[in-house]
């Protein structure tokens, strides 16, 4: 099985050098801040998260709107409809 990178959204501090993040699906984790460079991550701040580990801070509106994407992905897969671009 091949790990990926995802996109989290910081919900909280989860202590102890975590933090309680969402993915673009609604899931929620604990994740490590370990190999996670400068301050502190606060909520509302995206993370690059990889096997349970922060590796990278992500640009707000870029994030948003790459999660954006992959929840209208899952819709499609999921059979449900989607709006057309215009």
């Amino acid at each position: 099985m091949m790990c990926t990178s995802r996109l989290h959204r910081v919900v909280a501090d989860a202590g102890s050098g975590a933090v309680l993040v969402e993915d673009a699906d609604g899931g929620r984790h604990r994740v490590s801040l370990l190999a996670l460079d400068g301050p502190e991550p606060v909520p509302g701040d995206w993370l690059v998260v990889h096997s349970g580990y922060a590796i990278d801070r992500a640009d707000t509106s870029e994030a948003e709107s790459v999660a954006a994407e992959l929840r209208a992905g899952a819709s499609v897969e999921d059979g449900a409809p989607v709006e057309e671009a215009r």
